[in-house]
């Protein structure tokens, strides 16, 4: 699968599990839920209702969707964080002031945070997408 080549690319896929989470159909609420517990790297967006945090590891691929995410055998951070760096002019950055607002988020969806995310690895945070 090609990876995002925009800010419109990334915000699509952002746009995709933002309706699987507001939805709550399921399979694809429990999937999401699923890529926001085990995810390390977030594009954070703020809303009027705060901060929402989304993955790197799906919005980071042309178009996704569960499906086409749960097909893709070669999904991988090392390729989509590089792309979404270039695409926001920033690496992902440690940040405990946005790492306790994820935890927020996490708590407003039904879940404690994990201590850290996938493989004991700290989280990372882009800036902000208003």
């Amino acid at each position: 699968m090609r990876t995002v080549k925009d800010v419109k690319e990334l915000k699509d896929n952002i746009d995709t599990l933002h309706k699987y989470i507001n939805d709550k159909t399921e399979p694809t609420y429990d999937f999401a839920i699923n890529l926001i517990k085990k995810g390390t790297c977030f594009v954070v967006v703020k809303t009027e209702k705060g901060y929402e945090f989304y993955p790197s590891r799906f919005i980071g691929y042309y178009d996704n969707d569960m499906d086409k995410h749960l097909n893709n055998t070669e999904k991988d951070g090392k390729e989509t964080n590089p792309v979404i760096s270039e695409i926001l002019g920033n690496k992902p950055e440690q940040n405990p002031l946005i790492d306790k607002q994820y935890q927020e988020y996490c708590k407003s969806l039904g879940f404690t945070a994990r201590d850290k995310g996938s493989f004991g690895v700290e989280r990372k945070y882009w800036e902000v997408i208003e």
